[in-house]
């Protein structure tokens, strides 16, 4: 993974879940063509759905629904919601998509499946009354495609998943992925994972969520070869999960183990089997256990006093269990908070390079990072700036005898942080072996040189 990969996580949330509608359709959400059920063909009606169009529906489609296009948002009249009683395809040919304030609920599974590029999910409702998964973010990927940019936001995602459990069926099942975003959702009584990273998700960021009373609560796993990494988990109240853990992981034996994943800042509460299972190709840093105090759980009103220690971790909107029609403004901008530190690679000799990576950054805004690489001596004290300010750094024989390490600062309108490496291994001059080699090599050329003459 590029150096600058893994700051994708932490500024994916704001960066690919827009849902890139053009400005002038997006600005007033005004319908520019209706449909109400029984009076057309809703898949017809999409399929006319142009760039900058917003396709407005009215009452219950009992149909299937494909999108094949981009560039538009569907959602419902105002002040209604409409519900599409059938499963909705958004294949690998659909970019740029906002699907908003519907009612998704299918006798089918997945409910949702979501293929494309850059398609949210906003302020919507999705639930199949306990038949099977709801939310499937690349889905047959080997077939269908890797989804990327794909974000949900302000969405309640319930009653997903056969009973009893299987163990195969949840809310939000993240398949063949890149650049996922969940953020300010109510995801609740799933009958297994709540979130399922499994078997190849890559650089997803969950996010102010509410995840309670599922089989389990966060998942990281792979197989077939395949590891989900660098998927990121933080400031999310995880409660009440009736099977096993909160947070956990799953690697089958001889299977690659994912790297990357974090669990940060999150609440958590009454795990069946505890709040974080072992931690196998995940980390868990920073999570409070405390009963976060819901008004009403019974009720589905996730909504906590302001006292709560879990207060900050809850939605920005749609606490109470109803998807607002117009999602609230987003919570002011947090400073940048480092989940993992930089670290080094490559050789700690003289001529040769160091890499630096990022670290991870849990936030919800984008960011930017700035590196600053110092000299330091031979036990990892004394240090003092290189000048050198990219994220590669070329030994020098200046270095030799010292160890290297980098300071990553990342930035946001809401202030800065900085994150430092570990130092290298003490710099070792060029190889006398490889000097003299070439040296010989010379020789040995200069000769053949005479010898032609």
């Amino acid at each position: 993974m590029p150096p600058a990969a893994v700051v994708a996580v932490a500024a994916g949330v704001l960066t690919l879940g827009g849902g890139h509608v053009p400005a002038a359709a997006a600005a007033s959400g005004k319908c520019t063509r209706t449909l109400g059920a029984g009076s057309g063909n809703l898949q017809r009606f999409v399929r006319r759905l142009h760039r900058g169009d917003v396709g407005c529906l009215r009452g219950t489609f009992h149909t299937s629904l494909s999108i094949h296009g981009g560039g538009f948002r569907l959602k419902s009249v105002p002040g209604a919601r409409a519900t599409i009683d059938g499963v909705v395809f958004v294949a690998s040919s659909s970019h740029d998509v906002v699907l908003a304030h519907l009612r998704f609920r299918s006798n089918d599974t997945p409910t949702l499946r979501v293929n494309g590029r850059r398609i949210t999910i906003r302020g919507s409702e999705v639930t199949n009354d306990h038949r099977g998964i709801c939310v499937s973010i690349g889905g047959g990927f080997e077939r269908w495609g890797i989804a990327r940019g794909v974000a949900l936001q302000w969405d309640r995602i319930h009653d997903c998943g056969r009973l009893p459990a299987t163990n195969h069926d949840h809310g939000v099942y993240v398949e063949g992925a890149v650049g996922t975003v969940v953020s300010d959702s109510l995801i609740y009584d799933n009958a297994d994972r709540g979130i399922q990273f499994f078997p190849n998700a890559q650089r997803s960021v969950v996010t102010n969520n509410v995840i309670d009373g599922n089989g389990e609560g966060v998942f990281f796993a792979g197989d077939s070869g395949l590891a989900s990494s660098d998927n990121v988990a933080s400031r999310n109240v995880i409660s009440n999960s009736r099977v096993r853990y909160n947070v956990e992981s799953w690697w089958p034996s001889g299977n690659p183990v994912g790297t990357g994943n974090v669990a940060s800042s999150n609440c958590l509460w009454n795990g069946s089997q505890g709040n974080v299972g072992d931690q196998v190709g995940f980390t868990a840093t920073g999570n409070s256990v405390t009963n976060p105090l819901f008004a009403d759980r019974t009720a589905k009103n996730f909504s906590v006093p302001s006292g709560s220690a879990c207060a900050a971790d809850v939605p920005s909107g749609g606490t109470t269990g109803s998807a607002p029609q117009t999602p609230p403004s987003p919570a002011a901008p947090a400073a940048p908070a480092n989940v993992k530190v930089p670290v080094l690679s490559g050789t700690a000799r003289s001529g040769f390079r160091l890499d630096a990576s990022a670290g991870t950054w849990s936030v919800t805004t984008p960011l930017t990072v700035a590196y600053s690489w110092q000299r330091c001596d031979r036990t990892g004290a004394t240090c003092a700036p290189t000048g050198a300010t990219t994220s590669s750094y070329t030994l020098g024989t200046d270095d030799v005898g010292s160890t290297l390490r980098v300071v990553v600062t990342a930035t946001n309108a809401a202030g800065s942080a900085s994150a430092t490496s570990s130092v290298s291994g003490v710099v070792q001059s060029k190889s006398r072996k490889s000097a003299l080699s070439l040296h010989r090599a010379k020789n040995a050329g200069l000769r053949r040189f005479l010898l032609r003459r």
